[in-house]
């Protein structure tokens, strides 16, 4: 529990602060379509070609002339089939019709296409058995987007479901905001960088590879600087030795107050602080300054409350400096608690939680342990508990935010 003499910053405030301080970090580069996913635009994106680029047929069947839906239903059938990647010089005369597949281009004189199974062929006749078609099942040129079209504006951020439009308008690369470089360093006399071997006294450094993942998840370099224990001489010069090397450290551990937490003394001695200390669960320890003209975003060595505050504080706030126009917001929805629940006023708690797809009921792991390693593995995403809430009863609506929903 924190101690009253302890001033404590809420979340809300936090944001409002990260929102006034963090500003994007200048930088250019340009990218192949093949890696644009998580990138942020540097310029607007236009199309250089029209989508579709010519008129086509939406399904298989028969390209037609008919003058009116009440005209004639027997049209004569013009030898031949039309193909995708293939050009006709047929015109169709009123009455007329060819056989046609999905995507090749339409003939000139083309009324509407209409479905093989509504037809019937009869001595190079197409006899209808059903016409009832509403659609011309026609795809004209340039009814997706034309030329010149704005597609994507300036400081968005390219997804994956984006990558059809860039390369259907012609757009092979693409300007961007360089990506960060992260310096990432985990600290305490305690852990050990080997996954293969422990020893007693040890434990192993269960960070770094998580939030390593995290960040190249986002889009960004990584630079992996390792662990340092509790010395303040080393610390201190393993982040002035790399200022010049990255953009924005990230840290885990050594930020609360006690003897050994070199990190939160770094920062608050020789750095600018931004906030220190927040009101919530878990992470309350979290630290954020500026060393020179660098960030550095302190997080807590519990490995939960790192994972935590780096999907909630870390995501929003890279992506600010990183270039992104709007602060990151996660998707979430109601859901209607599987547990009870008594929490502080004025502290925001975010649950490892599991959400049964059956019943739409959240539950929440049994134990809040910040060590607790398979708590992250069991849950599928995290119940947000705000300042103001307090008493949860089973069945009453939570706000929960997905996993997914960060690395969209």
């Amino acid at each position: 529990m924190a101690s009253p003499k302890v001033k404590l910053t809420s979340l809300s405030k936090l944001f409002f602060n990260l929102k006034a301080e963090l500003k994007p970090i200048s930088g250019e580069s340009r990218v192949s379509v093949e890696n644009a996913v998580n990138r942020i635009l540097s310029k607007d994106i236009f199309a250089k070609n029209d989508n579709p680029p010519f008129d086509n047929s939406a399904i298989d069947g028969f390209a037609i002339n008919q003058e009116a839906r009440s005209a004639s239903k027997n049209i004569t059938l013009l030898e031949g089939l039309l193909r995708p990647g293939s050009r006709s010089r047929i015109k169709l005369k009123i009455n007329e019709g060819i056989k046609i597949l999905t995507g090749a281009p339409i003939p000139a004189g083309t009324t509407r296409i209409i479905f093989k199974e509504n037809t019937k062929e009869h001595n190079q006749k197409i006899h209808f058995v059903q016409d009832d078609d509403v659609e011309t099942n026609i795809r004209l040129r340039g009814e997706d987007f034309k030329k010149g079209d704005l597609l994507f504006k300036k400081n968005s951020q390219i997804r994956v479901t984006d990558l059809a439009a860039l390369i259907g308008s012609g757009n092979s690369s693409i300007s961007i905001v360089k990506p960060l470089k992260v310096g990432l360093i985990t600290t305490g006399n305690e852990l050990n960088a080997s996954i293969k071997r422990q020893s007693k006294g040890f434990i192993f450094d269960t960070n770094s590879i998580p939030l390593k993942s995290l960040l190249e998840k986002w889009g960004y370099s990584v630079v992996d600087m390792g662990s340092v224990g509790d010395d303040i001489g080393l610390l201190r010069k393993k982040i002035f030795d790399n200022l010049n090397c990255v953009d924005v450290f990230v840290t885990t551990g050594g930020v609360s107050t006690g003897q050994e937490d070199f990190v939160s003394q770094i920062l608050s001695s020789e750095g600018q602080l931004i906030n220190w200390r927040i009101a919530i669960k878990p992470g309350r320890p979290f630290i954020c300054a500026k060393l020179g003209a660098k960030y550095v975003f302190g997080l807590p060595g519990n490995p939960v409350a790192a994972f935590i505050c780096a999907l909630i504080i870390l995501r929003p706030s890279l992506g600010r400096l990183g270039g992104e126009k709007e602060w990151f917001k996660p998707f979430s929805f109601k859901a209607k608690a599987n547990f009870k629940k008594y929490k502080r006023r004025g502290r925001t708690e975010f649950l490892r939680a599991n959400l049964n797809r059956e019943d739409g009921f959240v539950s929440t792991f049994p134990l809040e342990g910040s060590g607790r390693l398979s708590s992250l593995s069991w849950s599928n995403g995290l119940v947000e508990l705000s300042e103001e809430e307090q008493d949860i009863d089973r069945g009453n609506f939570v706000n929960f935010i997905p996993y997914g929903s960060f690395f969209q």
